[in-house]
């Protein structure tokens, strides 16, 4: 059977058309989270030193009453790798993460603790790495790590992280959902569901940058003493 020059040339340009339909769609499938890694970039690259209030949800089925434990807080951040998140209720907690590593301490040294999770849990050094990376000034690679992103369903301007399917942290964290501001890029929300169903949400609200590096290492350093509650952390009324 003897196929013509003109057909050989007419299957060839129909492959190439078929290879760029192909590429063209997936390069839009992409450009919806790079646009929000961009948008999240144009904030995180002034964020050397960042302090914001906050709002914790925990929502646990082992909580006998259903009810969701909510308290009032602060987040101070100091690139490259150094994050605290700390409850301004003396029942609450203060989480000190550096690099991988992570401390979680009870405000209150009389308050029972249960036992301390493992450092060497490869779940909660995930996490506390992509908690960093939603800080740090980067290109969103450190996002990646160990993960995929996608975007969520319904409104709002948000990356889904998810750790990879043949990853252990599976058996504890099925996914992280940071919530942008639609306008400057500011982390307004982080949302981590446990495989289990828990919830742990924390929400962001008057992020303040450039923050003087002596001022910084003073509220790291007060973070570290007793809660007082009627006073803020980083100002004004819990």
């Amino acid at each position: 059977m003897r196929i013509s020059r003109r057909g050989l040339l007419v299957g060839a340009s129909a492959q190439a058309i078929s290879a760029a339909l192909v590429g063209s769609a997936a390069a839009a499938a992409g450009r919806p989270i790079d646009r929000r890694i961009a948008l999240w970039r144009s904030f995180a690259e002034k964020s050397q030193r960042l302090v914001a209030a906050t709002v914790t949800t925990r929502l646990s089925s082992l909580y006998a009453d259903d009810k969701p434990r909510v308290s009032r807080g602060a987040l101070l951040f100091a690139a490259p790798d150094r994050l605290v998140l700390r409850d301004e209720d003396p029942a609450g907690a203060t989480t000190t993460i550096l690099g991988d590593s992570y401390e979680i301490a009870a405000n209150d040294p009389r308050a029972a603790r249960g036992p301390a999770p493992s450092r060497r849990s490869p779940a909660l050094r995930w996490l506390a790495r992509h908690l960093i990376a939603a800080f740090a000034p980067g290109d969103g690679e450190a996002l990646t790590e160990e993960a995929r992103l996608a975007l969520p369903r319904g409104a709002g301007i948000a990356l889904v992280v998810l750790p990879l399917v043949d990853s252990p942290v599976r058996r504890l964290v099925r996914s992280m959902t940071i919530t942008l501001d639609s306008l400057g890029g500011a982390v307004r929300r982080i949302e981590v569901l446990e495989t289990q169903g828990d919830r742990w949400i924390v929400e962001l609200s008057a992020h303040q940058q450039g923050i003087e590096e002596a001022a910084m290492a003073a509220l790291f350093e007060a973070a570290k003493g007793p809660v007082r509650p009627d006073v803020a952390l980083i100002g004004g009324e819990p």
